[in-house]
């Protein structure tokens, strides 16, 4: 391990000024035990959770100069574009082209959100799992049609309907985890909590027993993934829960 690892996280900037990936990994801050350096190169968004602007927004031209500023100057030696929705939008296939056209362009292992819940399922073993979406109606559809192109089916879902990014950040999202559980019962398949908009990292064994089960979250998988590319031998099971063994 080397004390000068970085992750590069490219996120959309939409608004909110108190996302957590901007406290996360900085030197002499708490949430920086256990994490190599994190740098965030943010991406400008009007933060609408609508089909085409996200397709806009995951074009590999919009975020490949911010990532080539998180190499060459940052030092990342791994990328994420931490976008959920702006990595699966276009579907599967579109999102590892996206990934690896990224990584042809910066030179640096690169994943996304998207392709991280797929990842993180495939190694917890899960080919089921239930969904609590911040997005609208329409953009939930594609991410349930995303999980089956990867043999990832749906069961109980629930749409929160939020039509900005800012409006999911805003969400008492351990409340709609509570309710979640409540209507769906225990169950032995995860709930998936997408939108790297949504703060969760600090509240994942909160939401694991509201739930009933495991919880994914946007997040967690996105620092898991990257992590992973950083070959980071100590994996935080504060930040990951279960996956910090997977």
């Amino acid at each position: 391990m080397s004390p000068d690892q970085c992750l590069g996280i490219l996120l959309p900037e939409d608004g909110p000024t108190d996302y957590e990936w901007y406290g996360l990994g900085t030197p002499g801050t708490s949430a920086a035990a256990d994490l190599p350096r994190i740098e965030v190169g943010k991406i400008p968004s009007d933060g609408h959770h609508e089909p085409a602007a996200l397709t806009a927004l995951g074009a590999v031209d919009r975020l490949s100069p911010v990532g080539e500023t998180l190499v060459r100057r940052s030092g990342a030696q791994a990328v994420v574009w931490a976008c959920t929705s702006g990595s699966f939008i276009g579907g599967l296939a579109w999102a590892r082209a996206q990934a690896d056209a990224l990584g042809r362009a910066l030179g640096v292992p690169v994943t996304s959100t998207a392709l991280a819940f797929h990842e993180a399922l495939s190694a917890l073993g899960q080919r089921r799992v239930d969904l609590l979406s911040p997005y609208p109606e329409d953009v939930t559809r594609r991410l349930v049609q995303f999980l089956g192109e990867g043999g990832v089916d749906v069961g109980h879902l629930e749409v929160l309907d939020c039509p900005y990014a800012a409006d999911s950040h805003r969400l008492d999202i351990t409340e709609a985890v509570r309710t979640f559980g409540r209507d769906h019962g225990e169950s032995g398949v995860p709930l998936l909590v997408p939108d790297t908009a949504v703060n969760t990292l600090r509240w994942l064994a909160t939401m694991n027993r509201q739930a009933g089960r495991v919880v994914l979250t946007a997040n967690q998988v996105s620092l898991w993934a990257g992590l992973k590319r950083l070959r980071w031998p100590r994996m935080p099971e504060r930040y990951l829960e279960c996956l910090a063994r997977a």
